[in-house]
């Protein structure tokens, strides 16, 4: 599954390789935790960046990624940002999207973008940073173009469906996100995004159908019992909900303490009948 675009990746990353020591680190383990990390499974992509850095703790641009995760993973990502420090716009636009800094990560992709017009990683990012400040068109333009240049460049297809379902396309948001389904079987946050475009159209007992496949890849994928309680709520049944959110909170070892209460308030909000 990750092989034929994992080695690609991996002459994307060697270009925000640092000088010195990290000369003899291990870039394609970098291209993977990157890969994973723009697969949307951060769960993964935690370890793998985690074992990078013990082998080469100097590296910003992985302490960058690792500072994303822990905000996702509702972590105090202060240390990975302190470490983060560097001149290349790539980089530090990451190190600004950890801080919900949107606008300065916009700007530092496009000045990256200038002289790597291609990098898959990049327009990527560029694409859901601007869907994450509601330029919905304007994001899925970039990933539109991305996957023109890169189709088998995947991930892209998850953003690119939350962004036709903002716009109202409905048709092909569907589409989209069963294409992202389709290519990454194996990621729980793909069922996920497809089981949140199901529910957004009216068909959420085939959401819960798509999450509940999602949630026997990974039994650390706390956001998706979380969701499951969600969506079981909202086709009322208030004890299978309950019982997804106790599952969630058994499965958040790798999240931070607001997750956890923000599930006990789930719990306290809506107990069973």
């Amino acid at each position: 599954m990750q092989s034929l675009v994992a080695t690609l990746l991996l002459l994307a990353s060697a270009g925000h390789a640092q000088a010195g020591d990290l000369t003899t680190c291990m870039q394609d383990e970098l291209a993977a935790a990157q890969w994973t990390f723009h697969r949307t499974w951060f769960e993964e992509a935690d370890g793998q960046l985690d074992a990078y850095l013990e082998g080469c703790p100097n590296d910003p641009l992985a302490h960058a990624y690792a500072a994303i995760v822990d905000r996702l993973l509702f972590r105090d990502n202060s240390a990975h940002i302190g470490a983060a420090t560097s001149e290349d716009p790539f980089v530090r636009a990451l190190a600004s999207f950890a801080q919900g800094q949107l606008e300065e990560t916009e700007a530092d992709l496009r000045r990256h973008l200038e002289s790597v017009r291609d990098d898959k990683f990049a327009l990527h990012f560029l694409g859901f940073t601007l869907i994450d400040q509601g330029k919905h068109g304007q994001g899925a333009a970039v990933l539109t173009a991305l996957l023109a240049i890169h189709p088998d460049y995947f991930p892209a297809k998850n953003h690119l469906a939350y962004a036709l379902l903002s716009e109202g396309k409905r048709s092909k948001a569907l589409r989209v996100v069963g294409e992202f389904v389709a290519a990454d079987p194996a990621n729980p946050s793909a069922w996920d995004t497809q089981a949140h475009v199901l529910h957004s159209v009216g068909r959420t007992e085939e959401a819960i159908a798509s999450l509940s496949r999602g949630l026997l890849l990974d039994e650390r994928f706390a956001y998706g019992f979380r969701h499951m309680g969600d969506l079981l709520r909202s086709a009322g049944n208030p004890e299978a909900a309950a019982a997804a959110y106790r599952q969630a909170l058994a499965a958040s070892k790798l999240y931070g303490p607001d997750f956890a209460a923000s599930v006990e308030r789930l719990l306290e909000a809506e107990p069973p009948d």
